[in-house]
């Protein structure tokens, strides 16, 4: 038998066998079937995911403070840090007087007195156009400064505790049903968020 022979009946062999081609032929219309995106499409669109979640979280986690707090910040650094001349009440009575005269009932004062924290005097000053009471207060040999004011129904901040650090000054803030509470103290995170505590649990 020579080589063309051998050939034509290798091939007729072959071509006599019955092959099931069902399986690969459902295979290749299942893929036609599914949508394609390209590689780039899917790299592009775990991106942008990446970016929004990312933004959310930088937004979370790096919100800026109420201007309240940065008015309060600069306040107190001006006023107790830096000892501008100011005209303070010390007297108990003359602060609750003034307390009430803004709207700050004086059950809120005599409850800061119960947080182991020292009044030292009162006034009133602005923080970003509004009215609110400054309370001077002591600890060993810290000074804090604390700003009430009737909660207004655009308030900025939630009823839950805050932390915020300005420049030098750390602050932490609240509001009750009635009240806006910003507590500050210079380079004393865990003071100014005891403070604010201890104030959360009595106002």
């Amino acid at each position: 038998m020579t080589d063309d022979e051998l050939d034509q009946s290798l091939r007729a062999s072959i071509l006599s066998e019955h092959m099931d081609t069902a399986q690969l032929e459902r295979s290749i219309r299942e893929k036609i079937k599914r949508p394609f995106l390209p590689r780039w499409a899917l790299a592009t669109a775990a991106s942008i995911a990446l970016a929004i979640t990312g933004g959310l979280a930088y937004r979370s986690l790096f919100k800026p403070p109420p201007l309240i707090c940065v008015a309060a910040a600069r306040d107190h650094n001006h006023e107790i840090v830096n000892g501008a001349p100011r005209e303070w009440l010390s007297e108990p009575a003359a602060i609750q007087s003034l307390a009430a005269q803004q709207g700050v009932p004086s059950a809120a004062l005599a409850a800061l007195g119960t947080t182991g924290y020292r009044l030292e005097g009162g006034r009133l000053c602005f923080l970003n156009k509004q009215i609110f009471l400054h309370l001077a207060y002591s600890k060993d040999d810290l000074e804090l400064s604390v700003y009430l004011r009737p909660r207004g129904s655009q308030s900025p901040v939630d009823g839950s505790i805050h932390e915020a650090s300005i420049d030098t000054e750390d602050l932490a803030y609240f509001q009750t049903a009635g009240l806006t509470a910003v507590f500050v103290a210079e380079h004393s995170r865990a003071e100014a968020l005891a403070f604010a505590r201890a104030a959360a649990r009595v106002l």
